[in-house]
């Protein structure tokens, strides 16, 4: 992400996927990502930015998770800077692997008016 935007002011929150076996309705497995709002400042605009390393069905659950980080940004008094900022509608998608078609997973974020950027990576995001 560093190398799409070097200059950009960024904020950023982990969370957490709880993968659930639908039979016996226990945790079987998280799944960490990262959401980060990227500030555009000579703009006063931002866009958001989702570090994952791996996205299967769990993609349906993001755009509103994307309005609720933002959501928090808007309410926190530290961040008062980044809360000031109008969300572009554009996300960025960092992620090693994609278990479902690019195409699905920018129609859904196309009923929530976000435009998806996909950057498919090699080696692992958080690194």
């Amino acid at each position: 992400m560093g190398n799409d935007f070097p200059n950009s002011p960024r904020v950023h929150a982990d969370w957490e996927f709880a993968l659930v076996a639908k039979s016996s309705k226990k945790v079987q497995n998280t799944k960490k990502f990262r959401l980060v709002a990227i500030a555009l400042s000579n703009e006063h605009k931002a866009h958001v930015g989702i570090i994952i390393p791996e996205l299967s069905s769990e993609y349906v659950e993001l755009p509103s998770l994307v309005y609720k980080f933002l959501s928090q940004l808007e309410h926190d008094n530290t961040m008062s800077s980044m809360s000031k900022l109008e969300f572009t509608g554009t996300v960025y998608l960092y992620t090693d692997k994609l278990l479902v078609s690019e195409d699905s997973i920018k129609k859904h974020f196309e009923k929530d008016n976000m435009l998806v950027q996909f950057k498919v990576e090699k080696q692992n995001p958080f690194m």
